[in-house]
């Protein structure tokens, strides 16, 4: 669910093939503040009332942190939890649900573990979860962007080796650092397409080479990890004239557009401007993970 309306994918995942993107569709809203009556068309058409369902958070609803893992039980975790996150957040702590998972390889000696903390307001979370219900939506998982992201870089080769993928939407854009199907870092940044396409935009490039880089070296400093040589950049709504070739020569490693159609198979057609309005359902859709801490 976005601003401008709601955008709708379906993933079918067989053995031995690749996952299969069934359905991208995307829904305007209608100008009336009924929202329901949307919700409620789409689950008709879709028949989203027979299939597993997740929906991933809108930004500005949760905040992921990186905090130090307290040395309690497995199931005292989330209660300690809360407690150093309290502060982090602009939000009451009691008015959160809170789930976390580990940083993947950060077993540095000396230095205390860190993990991730997803700190999401509830009111936000009852709300997605009355109004898919009221449509009659079967809602299996509420999930956020970092993570649908991180699906999406899984599927490239370069995720064996460690890769950065930078996805851009109107008004802002995210940054991952993904290895072998696991999220290390995210950053998020406060600036997306609108900006990018007008005609100054060279100080625009520049600072997406330097959150990138700052990315890089946090990445460098706290993991005992080889270096990452790949950037990918997710598929666009509009063509930034440019910044490809401007990260390449201001990065010390090679920039490439992320081409889905090469890594799922697509049972249809999609134009370009919907397969990036539909990136985040996307990946989203790819999740199968269903362990817990």
């Amino acid at each position: 669910m976005q601003r401008e309306g709601v955008s709708i994918a379906r993933v079918v995942r067989e053995p031995g093939r690749r996952p299969a993107v069934t359905l991208c569709d995307f829904r305007p809203w209608d100008g009336t503040d009924d929202r329901l009556q949307l919700i409620e068309r789409i689950a008709a058409d879709f028949e989203l009332g027979q299939t597993r369902c997740t929906t991933p958070l809108a930004e500005g609803e949760y905040a992921m942190l990186l905090t130090e893992a307290p040395d309690v039980a497995p199931d005292e975790l989330k209660r300690a939890i809360r407690w150093r996150v309290k502060d982090l957040i602009d939000f009451h702590i009691n008015d959160a649900t809170l789930d976390v998972f580990d940083v993947p390889g950060d077993n540095v000696p000396g230095r205390a573990r860190a993990m991730y903390a997803v700190a999401a307001r509830n009111d936000a979370i009852q709300q997605r979860v009355d109004l898919l219900d009221a449509a009659g939506i079967n809602l299996d998982v509420i999930d956020i962007a970092e993570m649908a992201q991180r699906n999406l870089a899984s599927l490239l080769p370069e995720d064996a080796n460690g890769v950065v993928m930078l996805a851009l939407n109107a008004n802002s854009g995210l940054i991952t650092i993904t290895k072998q199907g696991e999220i290390y870092l995210s950053r998020n940044i406060d600036m997306g397409l609108d900006v990018l396409t007008g005609h100054d935009v060279a100080g625009y490039f520049d600072r997406i080479v330097l959150e990138v880089q700052r990315s890089l070296d946090y990445y460098d400093s706290h993991f005992r990890q080889s270096p990452i040589g790949k950037l990918f950049l997710a598929p666009m709504a509009t063509t930034v004239a440019g910044m490809a070739e401007h990260l390449n020569a201001n990065l010390d490693l090679e920039v490439s557009m992320m081409k889905l159609e090469e890594l799922l198979g697509y049972d249809v057609q999609i134009p370009a401007p919907l397969e990036a309005r539909c990136l985040t359902a996307i990946g989203a859709a790819l999740r199968q993970e269903t362990t817990a801490l």
